[in-house]
């Protein structure tokens, strides 16, 4: 009886380490937005859409109302693509995406000139794979 307990328990603790393993695997190839995407955003896209605030005296709002400082506010999008900003699963039909691949000149071309470096095509490719799987904040929620 004590060695069915013991093979059972056994078998039973290897099927979960096995579950566990299995979905960390699965989610190792994931894009984690926090790790991966944020640091993309904040080096390419915070100057100019962040929230509402002062800045030596003089208060900055964001560009097109547009803030990329908050998993809410990604999502809503600007004043001119409102709720295009990030479709999840279709990278394609999101601005932010469009916006970044842009030529240098185009007028929609994000960043612009002067505000901030060119996202790589490498680092699209990252942002339209997160977009692919679902654009998935995990626990950030940023800015209020």
């Amino acid at each position: 009886m004590k060695n069915t307990l013991a093979l059972t328990l056994a078998a039973v603790l290897a099927l979960g380490v096995s579950v566990t393993t299995t979905t960390r695997a699965q989610d190792a190839g994931k894009v984690d937005f926090e790790k991966q995407v944020l640091p993309i955003l904040k080096e390419s896209c915070f100057k100019c859409h962040v929230k509402e605030h002062e800045d030596n005296g003089k208060m900055k709002k964001p560009k097109g109302g547009l803030r990329l400082d908050s998993a809410a506010a990604i999502i809503k999008g600007g004043k001119e693509k409102p709720d295009e900003n990030v479709v999840a699963g279709k990278p394609d039909a999101s601005w932010l995406v469009k916006s970044m691949a842009l030529p240098d000149t185009d007028d929609l071309a994000m960043p612009p000139e002067g505000k901030g470096d060119r996202v790589t095509p490498a680092n699209i490719d990252l942002i339209k794979k997160w977009i692919t799987e679902g654009a998935n904040f995990g626990a950030w929620k940023g800015v209020e």
